[in-house]
């Protein structure tokens, strides 16, 4: 595997783990203090790193159609499913926190 995409795949990974990593220590924070504002806050704040991880993704693909293939791997492969996990704890630790909100509201 080239270089490049080795680099590549090593930063999605860095970038989704470290965005999945802040988005639960959000939701267990808030399960802790009940801090919405401070779960949302560091939510966001994780969803800057996947933020880097899609950049990185968009980049691999756009070089792909622009007629410069990636070799795929089972390193890019793992990466790809960090970065999908991250963006699906995302999505369900920010429902997480509405459904929180919502409910703590209404007692």
């Amino acid at each position: 595997m080239d270089e490049k995409t080795v680099e590549q795949s090593m930063q999605l990974i860095l970038h989704s783990g470290t965005g999945r990593s802040m988005v639960i220590e959000a939701v267990r924070q808030l399960l802790e203090d009940g801090d919405v504002a401070a779960a949302k806050a560091k939510i966001a704040e994780g969803g800057k790193e996947i933020g880097e991880a899609h950049n990185i993704q968009t980049a691999m693909m756009t070089a792909e159609c622009d007629g410069n293939p990636v070799e795929k791997s089972i390193l890019l492969i793992h990466a790809q499913d960090h970065f999908m996990t991250a963006l699906a704890v995302r999505d369900m630790a920010q429902l997480m926190v509405e459904m929180y909100e919502k409910l703590h509201k209404e007692q």
